[in-house]
């Protein structure tokens, strides 16, 4: 442990109103650490712990934290918290380090309460094995390992080293949605610490009120400590995926995404089909983008139908393979250990959510990205089909969750050295990218809330409908009236 930075006198001073010595700082946070359980760390600027709290998936995130509480246990979370209100420092939860939210910049001076030390999965007793209590500080890897080692599976999101928490509270889409719906309609009942420090369950029979919220725009109510959470029995035709990963050059897009929009509307759409395109730069095969188009099919083989109309566009390679669910993400670089989940870059997200791909933006998009300076080209764009049949079955007031009927994730996702100078001109290009996906449709923007950039309304965020924002707002009001969550896409009061 390094030494105390966080309640500095001069920080204390302002806070509190009174001259306060370094000395008494230091006593302070000696007294956090006192009431503490025995194995949660408190970690100062300079330290290991620190940095592997802090370090985040975009260096465009940067939240000022004073110092970071791993903490072991729910009280532990109860105590930073009553901690923290009482010198009325803000506090911000850390899961996996993910959220490219602008509005997490937005604490100075505060509290981490890292999660990490929160870890463990199991099946919970009772209703034949169909359930399991999953620890806050889990990242998604981590949860679909565990639970396949007992014989079990569950929807989680795509990217395995983000948290699991996170996304959950967000919808959460995952390779197995078409199943068994998002991660948020998995989610039964979550144990949850309020802004008061007061811990409590919420299920549909407990603060059912809140639990509706939870479930689509969790990261205003609360720290998750634990889920108690629906899980699967592994099986061969479930547990993984046939798997076809083509590479087209550019004059190829618009046939490519003319197929996938005709799975899109096919009248029995197979809850067994997930397509995952990106444009990619890669200079090597071509001096324009190019197309990587994946093909899961949950399933031991891929019918020759959604694979054969594809291999008639003469792609540069294709490559056929069967994965598991552990290693459902290597195909896209998204596993613990893959190229999309390395640290030490500038990344800013631009999600949009859409009904089919409109061939035309999609060549503009591309075209697009052909002109990004060099520095940039780490860039791609993002065009996520999961299935959604069991998403789109479960009724659209029935959580918080807003935009169940769209069929379509569209993600500019820009990588750049981690130089403060270059974010401006991204967010400038990221706008007119998003833009350009929406060009003649007459769609207002939906935006995914997990990859939100932190620029957008919170109709695009959290829908558009007047009886969810009032619903969210009451919610807020009741449940977080001085704004303690307010460091991830806050909804306004």
């Amino acid at each position: 442990m390094a030494s105390s930075s966080i309640l500095k006198a001069t920080l204390l001073a302002s806070v509190i109103g009174i001259t306060i010595s370094s000395s008494l700082a230091g006593n302070l946070t000696e007294d956090l650490q006192l009431r503490l359980s025995t194995v949660a760390q408190v970690y100062y600027p300079g330290s290991v712990g620190y940095t592997n709290a802090t370090s985040r998936w975009s260096t465009a995130i940067q939240p000022g934290l004073d110092v970071v509480v791993k903490v072991a246990s729910e009280e532990d979370v109860q105590l930073t918290i009553q901690y923290a209100n009482s010198y009325n420092v803000p506090f911000l939860a850390i899961g996996g380090g993910h959220g490219t939210s602008s509005a997490l910049n937005s604490i100075q001076g505060g509290i981490g309460i890292w999660l990490r030390g929160l870890i463990g999965v199991e099946i919970a007793a009772g209703n034949n094995g169909s359930e399991a209590v999953i620890q806050a500080g889990m990242l998604s890897g981590e949860v679909v390992q565990d639970l396949w080692d007992l014989g079990k599976m569950t929807v989680t999101g795509g990217c395995y080293c983000t948290g699991f928490s996170s996304p959950m509270l967000g919808g959460g889409h995952g390779w197995l949605q078409g199943q068994y719906g998002l991660m948020t309609d998995n989610l039964l009942s979550a144990r949850l610490v309020l802004a008061n420090g007061t811990a409590i369950t919420v299920s549909d029979t407990q603060h059912s009120d809140l639990f509706w919220g939870l479930r689509g725009a969790g990261h205003n109510f609360g720290i998750v400590t634990s889920a108690l959470y629906s899980i699967y029995d592994r099986t061969p035709e479930l547990d993984g995926f046939a798997t076809a990963a083509f590479t087209f050059t550019q004059d190829k897009l618009e046939d490519v995404f003319a197929i996938a929009n005709g799975w899109l509307e096919a009248q029995n759409r197979p809850v067994e089909l997930t397509h995952y395109g990106t444009i990619v730069i890669n200079p090597a095969i071509d001096s324009k983008p190019v197309i990587e188009f994946l093909v899961y099919w949950q399933g031991t083989s891929i019918p020759e139908e959604y694979t054969d109309p594809l291999k008639a566009l003469k792609p540069v390679s294709v490559v056929e393979e069967w994965v598991d669910l552990v290693d459902a993400s290597v195909n896209t670089g998204a596993s613990a250990d893959g190229p999309a989940c390395a640290l030490g870059s500038g990344r800013q997200t631009f999600p949009v959510e859409l009904y089919q791909w409109d061939l035309n933006n999609l060549r503009t998009v591309l075209d697009i990205y052909a002109t990004l300076p060099a520095a940039l080209n780490g860039s791609v764009v993002l065009l996520e089909g999961y299935a959604t049949n069991r998403v789109i079955e479960i009724p659209q007031e029935s959580t918080a969750y807003a935009n169940r009927e769209s069929r379509l994730l569209a993600s500019p996702l820009f990588t750049y050295p981690a130089n403060a100078s270059l974010g401006q001109t991204v967010f400038e290009i990221g706008k007119q990218v998003r833009s350009a996906f929406l060009n003649g449709t007459g769609l207002p923007l939906s935006a995914y809330v997990n990859y939100a950039n932190g620029d957008e309304s919170q109709q695009a965020v959290y829908g558009y409908e007047l009886w969810r924002l009032q619903r969210l707002k009451g919610l807020k009001e009741t449940y977080d009236p001085q704004g303690k969550f307010n460091f991830f896409e806050p909804i306004k009061v």
